[in-house]
């Protein structure tokens, strides 16, 4: 379970992780807009995970600063002069605020992870944690302890040492979008079959990634159409059923191999088994994988984006 950092000099670290794991190109002197706000400031640019970004100290009544505000702009292009913010992300400096959104969580093993509690300001009524919730099911909502024993569900944004921290962070950015302009979240049920619920965090958003890249390659092959059919398959191809090895522990690769095998010797014509693990893993396992009686799709991480080998093999 994720626990709440309340020590100051943790939660300083972590914002300097944070800061170090973005960059960005700098846009100058960008006015930036909000409900009931204005700021100019210097913003950056993540060209490539299509969000903009800052960091500001927000003060109390007092005038001392008891906060981290992290702003956040959809951004497909370029900045302009003027920006629209898309959300913002408070961190309490100190202790445990539920009233603020944001906040830092710490594993077992005291990796820290940047988490939000889901409640999402600025939205048409109704449209709070509730709706947030409903629209990200596919969401990596974990349970969090708080250090006063209560514990609440949240939603981990991102590991703050995961190479893929950007990434995830525009995915958040995105479905804050989406969820305040009233779209409906595109549904990926059925894609994979169930995950192992000794998941990590960590695991959880890599997995989270890789099922996202999947749904992609899958829709540039014209597998499946629409918001709500998943698999719409053109003539009568076999639905491709998948199984996400997204750590490679022997418990979630028995997981992964055991669900495809009991597909497979259902012998219905219509499921395709196919199972999806990191290249290293296959590698590993390459003589005892090759004799299950489905295949196996090796994929690697270039960059922050997962990419397929052998996919189109798999999927003929």
């Amino acid at each position: 379970m994720l626990r709440v950092v309340e020590e100051p000099r943790r939660i300083e670290r972590a914002v300097k992780r944070l800061q170090s794991a973005l960059k960005g190109v700098p846009a100058r002197g960008v006015r930036l807009t909000w409900r009931g706000g204005e700021l100019t400031t210097t913003i950056r640019w993540m060209r490539d995970e299509g969000f903009w970004w800052a960091l500001e100290a927000r003060t109390a009544k007092n005038g001392t600063a008891n906060r981290y505000g992290l702003l956040l702009g959809h951004a497909p292009d370029a900045p302009a002069r003027r920006e629209s913010v898309t959300c913002e992300i408070n961190l309490a400096r100190a202790g445990a605020d539920r009233r603020l959104a944001g906040l830092i969580a710490s594993d077992d093993a005291g990796a820290l992870y940047l988490v939000h509690s889901g409640r999402i300001g600025g939205t048409r009524p109704g449209r709070r944690k509730a709706g947030f919730r409903s629209f990200l099911t596919d969401g990596v909502w974990c349970p969090l302890a708080w250090p006063d024993g209560k514990e609440t569900e949240a939603l981990v944004v991102a590991p703050l040492d995961s190479p893929r921290f950007a990434r995830l962070l525009g995915q958040f950015v995105k479905s804050v979008r989406g969820f305040k302009a009233g779209e409906t979240h595109a549904m990926r049920t059925g894609l994979c079959v169930p995950p192992a619920s000794t998941d990590s965090a960590r695991v959880a958003c890599d997995r989270q990634l890789v099922d996202g890249a999947l749904h992609e390659e899958l829709a540039k092959r014209g597998l499946f159409g629409g918001d709500a059919t998943l698999f719409t398959l053109r003539g009568e191809l076999p639905r491709p059923l998948f199984a996400l090895v997204a750590d490679g522990r022997p418990d979630e690769l028995a997981l992964a191999v055991g669900s495809l095998s009991l597909a497979a010797a259902r012998g219905d014509a219509r499921l395709r088994p196919i199972l999806i693990a990191p290249a290293a893993l296959i590698d590993s396992h390459d003589a005892a994988l090759q004799a299950l009686p489905f295949a196996c799709v090796r994929y690697r991480w270039r960059g922050a984006r997962a990419v397929f080998d052998n996919l189109d093999a798999a999927l003929a």
